[in-house]
């Protein structure tokens, strides 16, 4: 018998599991359905910006009806699915809670390559690149003995917060824009901003190792 039957069909009584995680008929737990994708497993719209309530309480409440500790006393294969289903859970609300892997993982459900895969190494628009450099300069010229130093590190943690949520909300409007039109130049802006955002993820690491040391 295969390990995940038809998610029609109940592996233990054989009758009409039904489209719920347990046999309508005979209560086991069934296989997780590989067929659904991520949102549809979260009970969210398929949409980049999430509603992070519903999204944690979708999540909370299936956490507690597919614990591996619930399943202590059943059987093997009982317990076998219930690892399955969390770690397909885990691995779903930790995509769906960050916007990188978010946008990522929508590119996908659109067909097109996801995130590292859609886009080059590095971001190329040259005025993205001289405002880097930039960036890179000022922050290599702050030295933490400086008195200043403190508020120069903290001006520019706001500085790239402020475009880190500038590219999550440019990612927001191209997913809009392309839900709109369907026209696929949207996500290509889509993985135009993944690049940049990337770039600002990796800088603003850098700032708070810097201002963590300012506490040393």
């Amino acid at each position: 018998m295969p390990d995940h039957p038809q998610q029609n069909a109940c592996w233990s009584c054989k009758g009409p599991a039904g489209e719920g995680l347990f046999c309508a008929a005979c209560q086991a737990l069934q296989p997780p359905n590989l067929q659904q994708n991520y949102f549809q497993m979260l009970d969210h719209p398929p949409t980049f910006k999430v509603d992070r309530t519903r999204l944690e309480t979708s999540y909370q409440a299936l956490q507690q009806q597919l614990h591996p500790d619930r399943f202590a006393t059943r059987t093997a294969r009982e317990r076998r699915f219930s690892m399955e289903h969390v770690t397909r859970l885990n691995e779903g609300y930790a995509t769906l809670r960050e916007p990188l892997a978010r946008a990522g993982y929508l590119l996908q459900l659109h067909g097109r390559a996801s995130g590292d895969e859609a886009s080059g190494a590095a971001p190329t628009d040259p005025m993205f690149l001289m405002e880097t450099m930039e960036l890179r300069e000022a922050l290599e010229a702050i030295d933490p003995a400086q008195p200043d130093a403190d508020e120069k590190i903290d001006a520019m943690r706001q500085d790239m917060e402020r475009r880190v949520e500038e590219e999550e909300q440019g990612m927001a409007n191209a997913f809009e824009a392309h839900n709109n039109t369907q026209e696929t130049t949207h996500l290509e802006k889509v993985a135009q901003h993944m690049d940049r955002l990337r770039y600002h993820n990796r800088f603003l690491e850098e700032v708070e190792r810097l201002e963590e040391k300012l506490f040393v």
